[in-house]
């Protein structure tokens, strides 16, 4: 039993916005649960990235409640609507899944791995976190729609340093206040400072929902491209126009960090005033002047 993919892809796609946490329930996944320096709690990187909020919320213990392991009446379906995966028939048990079927558990998969993602449930995967991989990190591959080992390069999904490419480090792309794991393998970190006068900025990848941190000039990226948030506020150092707008996501849960025109209307031509970023399903785009 899979995922019906068009309906996870219209929730995954306004980015970063239902990006995986991971599931521990049971064993299988609980060797997975530390990182570098301490940066890990229960399988979910705290990586931190432009914020000074760390990531650590559990969510990836708590988060096994995701795929319901209870049944409505007698139909075997969970509370999001899913057929229950271990809901037992006049044949017995559900066998264990393969990778890409549904789980409530690690118990339910082949594998071993019921990794959560939000607002769909548990799917079966090759691993948890980064220490489930011999190289490289756990990522949630957007096609399969599974979590898979990658090999720790440039915006692969991580939690922990370790499991990053050579020089590489993992931070948080977005301030997620802990919701899931939005930490990536990248240039540059709080511990890990760009060299000189670089700043150390968001690349958004909303096609690969992911990104990374990277080291740029200050004064080069265009309007539409990422900038960091500093207690909630954009820093324009690193745009061309000098103004870090903030894009209100997922119903202002969320907020990306976007160069622009304007930050307010007396940055615009008199008569004129300052639109907000956006983002949607199109991309991102910078505040404008209109």
């Amino acid at each position: 039993m899979t995922f019906a993919r068009s309906t996870s892809f219209a929730t995954l796609s306004l980015w970063l916005l239902a990006l995986p946490s991971c599931s521990d329930d049971g064993d299988a996944g609980a060797a997975g649960s530390s990182s570098s320096g301490g940066e890990s709690t229960g399988g979910l990187s705290a990586t931190a990235g432009m914020s000074s909020t760390s990531a650590a919320t559990t969510v990836g213990t708590s988060a096994g409640s995701g795929a319901d392991s209870g049944s409505s009446g007698d139909s075997g379906a969970d509370s999001n609507g899913f057929v229950n995966p271990q809901d037992t028939g006049s044949d017995g048990p559900a066998m264990p899944q393969p990778n890409g079927g549904q789980c409530a558990n690690n118990e339910g998969c082949e594998s071993g791995f019921c990794y959560t993602i939000p607002m769909l449930g548990g799917i079966c995967s090759e691993c948890l976190v980064d220490a489930d991989c011999e190289t490289g990190t756990c990522s949630l591959d957007p096609v399969a729609m599974y979590a898979i080992c990658t090999d720790g390069s440039l915006g692969k999904q991580c939690n922990s340093d370790e499991g990053c490419m050579g020089d590489l480090v993992c931070s948080e792309l977005i301030d997620t206040g802990g919701l899931f794991n939005a930490n990536f393998c990248s240039e540059c970190g709080p511990q890990a400072p760009c060299a000189g006068e670089q700043v150390c900025t968001p690349v958004y990848e909303l096609a690969n929902f992911g990104g990374y941190m990277a080291c740029v000039d200050p004064g080069t990226i265009n309007n539409g491209g990422g900038c960091p948030l500093e207690g909630g506020m954009g820093d324009g150092t690193a745009c061309m126009s000098g103004h870090c707008g903030v894009a209100d996501v997922f119903m202002g849960l969320l907020q990306l960090g976007i160069c622009g025109e304007c930050d307010t209307d007396a940055d615009c031509p008199d008569g004129m005033t300052c639109t907000p970023p956006q983002v949607g399903m199109g991309g991102v785009s910078g505040a404008t002047c209109g």
